[in-house]
């Protein structure tokens, strides 16, 4: 059994001038090891010396001369547009977040090819695997077929027409797009594009998306929609709007605290010590929608929502409505 993966990785339009589109099309995880090593020991030490690098090469048995280690920076700069930077004051290295590429999203395809790198050796060793490996098969992982068209459309600037499923209208239209961009969320993923005659970007789920095909080039360019598509890292999920970010305020208990730290809301995501002992204030600084609903009410009892006061009452009418269906 072999596996193909295909992920783009879009930067920001804010830092580039534009989305620069990084297509990775994994067949035998291109990757080599050795650089993975080095991106995830800077991730998760946040610095390091290049004697601390080389010596966790070595402990991997990936040991390495210094030129070598040097073009392996040059080239993770050149291949991923991960820029390492050196900092002479402490004589090490770090991952320069405002020189590189979407970071967050970068370290989602490592995962992704981390992940199909461990299953295709195990199916190798055994076809046990499956019997102490557990997936959540709620994720059919319908539409995945949808990628390489829609990856191909927005690569060449055509044109993308299909018919997409409303499951609240249980209803099929026919729609041409121009696609910009693909979101994944909650393990489902998602076309981000204009539809022909609009001037506003939508989302399509490519699980709902059927007799896929591409079209003629599009007139449409991607720059005039920057500014759009910028709000998605204001918000959770995919519902995008034209509000204004604001400072959301949550009270949360200490014990809880730990899976937020360790899984941000968002990428805004503060924390500092809360008046009354055993909890914490975290705050962010965005756009609040429905997906941000759907996460404190996920989060139940340990959560209070204290700023802006509007928004807390959004919430207490929200929770006294599903009170009243269990009354």
């Amino acid at each position: 059994m072999s596996f193909t993966i295909i992920i783009a990785i879009f930067t920001r339009p804010s830092q580039f001038g534009g989305h620069k589109i990084y297509f990775y099309t994994m067949s035998k995880y291109e990757i080599p090891r050795r650089l993975s090593f080095i991106i995830q020991y800077l991730k998760d030490r946040e610095t390091a010396t290049k004697e601390e690098l080389l010596q966790f090469l070595e402990e991997k048995d990936c040991q390495v001369s210094e030129r070598t280690f040097e073009r392996d920076l040059s080239k993770i700069r050149t291949d991923f547009g991960l820029e390492i930077s050196y900092q002479k004051g402490t004589n090490s290295y770090y991952i320069d977040h405002e020189n590189s590429m979407h970071v967050a999203s970068f370290f989602r395809f490592i995962e992704f090819v981390t992940l199909a790198d461990v299953f295709t050796d195990g199916l190798k060793d055994s076809r046990d695997i499956f019997g102490y490996v557990h997936f959540d098969d709620s994720n059919q992982l319908k539409g995945l077929d949808n990628l390489v068209v829609i990856l191909r459309g927005i690569k060449e600037g055509r044109q993308l027409s299909f018919t997409h499923y409303n499951y609240y209208n249980d209803t099929h239209k026919a729609y041409t797009i121009t696609p910009l961009i693909i979101k994944e969320y909650l393990n489902r993923w998602y076309v981000i594009g204009v539809p022909e005659g609009m001037d506003e970007i939508r989302s399509f789920g490519i699980d709902r998306m059927e007799q896929t095909k591409l079209t003629g080039l599009s007139k449409i360019k991607t720059k005039d929609f920057e500014d759009q598509l910028a709000q998605f890292d204001n918000i959770i999920g995919l519902n995008y709007s034209r509000k204004n970010q604001e400072e959301i305020v949550l009270k949360v208990n200490n014990n809880h605290l730990k899976y937020l730290e360790s899984l941000p809301l968002h990428s805004s995501q503060q924390v500092v010590p809360d008046t009354e002992e055993g909890f914490s204030r975290v705050s962010y600084h965005l756009i609040p929608n429905y997906e941000l609903d759907i996460q404190i009410f996920k989060m139940s009892l340990e959560v209070e929502v204290v700023a802006p006061q509007w928004y807390r009452e959004h919430i207490k009418n929200a929770i006294e409505q599903i009170y009243k269906k269990y009354k």
